[in-house]
């Protein structure tokens, strides 16, 4: 098996959001086609009031009124909806185009009757105006539907007329043809751009925006279960529960929000993923899904840049007369299973294996030696160069035969020089 039950899971979900996209963009496209139906009809309604011989028409009134009533109808139908039903986008316009159709012929069909001829040019915008209601709908067999519709009622109604082998006949029909290709490529960019947009904002609540490009350009391969060494940086507020105790729960989320909102631009920034709020605590991990060399030397870089955003966020709440934010860091480099967990409902892009948890024990220790940031062994083997920081301890980790040598970092440099991040190589 070439993926998990978890990725086809997401890959189900993502398709379960492509279609709410689509229902969404074609309820959108029916409201604004519900308020041109309405003008199309008070447009020809002048028109008919114009012709003092069609004044005196009980059954085109009739049939007139019952167009008038149904374009209402639908209007309030439309706006009423709060969101798009992937089954009814598919299955209501094609019902909704019939009726349409079905009117502007039979109102054709009755100038017929009454003398007037058949009038080729107001048929032809009228259906014309139709097509275009296609242009945001679900799919483009929509388009094809009722460019079939538009040709077929055109047909009935010259044949009514006497007037369907003409050279109008056969312009006209070429004309529809030409629109509903154009109408066709318009539906198509447009669901495109929906399904891009919406593809885009779920992929960048969790990866970085570059990460994202490249995974819509991948497809559902790129978060496909991997094994791959990676960095891992976990994050904590010391004391949060006495910090919290004083405050509303109001208060706790707007600074928490704040927090976490500077601290994953931050990760995100030097292309890391922010994998979960756990709490006071951040996750965040560095070489999946998109392979970097330069994994460790990122995530320490990041850690500097999150050091420097706390002691501007702790300035700004020094003014407000509010106490300071302390947090600690531990950063760990080894191996970690990638994937997508969490079942249909709530699927997400997450890393587990022993890395994770000694990360996690590393950001534990900080407190116990007094540094909010400390680095392990084998992310500190991996930045080369000029290393800025000091060997601490040698410390038991739950869960580990071997002891991990920990490291901290400078504490004078709170970010790092502004240049460019090399791919692999390079300082910290």
């Amino acid at each position: 098996m070439s993926g998990t039950k978890g990725t086809e899971i997401a890959s189900l979900e993502a398709a379960r959001n492509e279609a709410e996209v689509l229902a969404d963009g074609a309820l959108h496209g029916e409201r604004r086609a519900a308020i041109a139906r309405l003008v199309m009809i008070t447009m020809f309604a002048l028109v008919s009031n114009l012709d003092a011989g069609q004044r005196g028409d009980p059954v085109q009134f009739a049939v007139g009124a019952t167009y008038t009533l149904f374009a209402i109808i639908t209007l309030y139908m439309v706006h009423r909806a709060p969101k798009g039903i992937p089954r009814h986008a598919r299955l209501r316009p094609i019902l909704v185009t019939v009726i349409d159709y079905a009117l502007i012929t039979t109102m054709a069909m009755l100038d017929v009757r009454r003398g007037a001829g058949f009038q080729a040019g107001q048929h032809a915008i009228a259906a014309s105006i139709i097509l275009s209601f296609a242009v945001a709908r679900y799919g483009v067999f929509h388009v094809v539907y009722s460019a079939a519709l538009a040709i077929t009622s055109y047909s009935i109604a010259s044949a009514y007329g006497d007037a369907l082998v003409t050279h109008t006949t056969i312009f006209v029909i070429a004309g529809i043809i030409v629109l509903a290709l154009m109408v066709g490529l318009t539906n198509r960019a447009v669901s495109g751009m929906f399904r891009g947009l919406r593809q885009r904002d779920n992929l960048t609540r969790f990866l970085p925006r570059q990460v994202a490009e490249r995974v819509m350009r991948i497809g559902p391969d790129a978060l496909q279960p991997v094994e791959r060494e990676v960095t891992v940086l976990f994050s904590d507020i010391r004391g949060f529960t006495g910090m919290s105790e004083g405050m509303g729960p109001r208060e706790v989320l707007l600074m928490l929000d704040d927090y976490f909102g500077r601290m994953s631009q931050i990760v995100k920034g030097h292309d890391g993923v922010v994998g979960k709020f756990i709490g006071d605590g951040m996750l965040a991990f560095w070489g999946v899904p998109d392979r970097l060399e330069d994994h460790a030397i990122r995530a320490v870089r990041a850690a500097r840049d999150m050091r420097r955003a706390i002691r501007e966020l702790n300035q700004h709440r020094e003014t407000q007369g509010l106490p300071p934010i302390r947090v600690g860091i531990g950063i760990h480099t080894g191996t970690v299973a990638a994937g997508m967990l969490g079942g249909q409902l709530q699927a997400e892009y997450t890393i587990i294996g022993d890395a994770v948890n000694v990360a996690s024990r590393i950001e534990g220790l900080t407190k116990e030696h007094d540094e909010d940031v400390l680095v392990s062994e084998t992310t500190w083997t991996q930045l080369v160069d000029t290393k800025r920081g000091v060997k601490v301890a040698s410390a038991e980790i739950r869960g580990r035969k071997e002891p991990v040598t920990l490291y901290s970092l400078d504490a004078s440099a709170a970010t790092i020089e502004v240049s460019p991040v090399p791919q692999s190589g390079g300082g910290y």
